[in-house]
């Protein structure tokens, strides 16, 4: 291999491993000097064969406002949010410009099934897990947001308890395998 290929070579490593970085810094920032809400959820649990277990989190906010039904795949629209008595919060007022810094708000995007997607649509599961968060009768998401609307994904209460596979007494125990001889 020539040492301009072998050059070639080690930027893109380094670009791709530089990019991850920031991928990963951005997320651990937001965590960490953030706003944190409490959306209630509407949870379908499907299964991917590439990717195990998920539950797809459908968000009572993800709904379009009348003004907003004929909006195009990839719009923006920004969700201000309001804290109810529960603590739980909800859709205040949508709008298409993005808000000050004063209020609290989420940005939303319109995606394929005309509801707003806003990037915490997703929460993967251990395998044999999906079926807790289906019988579960109430599932809300603890939700990070920073400055720009962005979310992540904090935690996820089922029944008002965090997420636990291992608390559950509905999962199959595993056997050990018998020893070898």
């Amino acid at each position: 291999m020539s040492r301009a290929m072998k050059t070639a070579f080690w930027l893109v490593m380094a670009g791709q491993v530089i990019l991850l970085l920031v991928w990963v810094g951005y997320k651990e920032n937001t965590l960490r000097t953030v706003t944190e809400v409490l959306l209630q959820t509407v949870p379908i649990d499907p299964r991917s064969i590439l990717q195990g277990d998920y539950a797809i989190l459908d968000y009572e906010i993800a709904e379009l406002p009348p003004w907003a039904a004929d909006s195009e795949r990839g719009t923006n629209i920004y969700v201000l949010l309001r804290e109810g008595a529960d603590g739980v919060w909800d859709a205040g007022h949508y709008t298409l410009e993005k808000p000050g810094s004063d209020v609290i708000f989420i940005k939303g995007s319109v995606n394929q099934r005309h509801r707003l997607g806003f990037g915490i649509d997703t929460y993967f599961i251990p395998e044999g897990a999906g079926h807790i968060i289906e019988r579960a009768e109430d599932v809300k998401v603890l939700v990070a947001l920073n400055s720009n609307g962005t979310a992540v994904i904090k935690d996820v209460l089922v029944d008002g308890l965090p997420f636990d596979p291992t608390r559950s007494p509905d999962l199959p125990v595993k056997e050990p395998p018998p020893p070898r001889r």
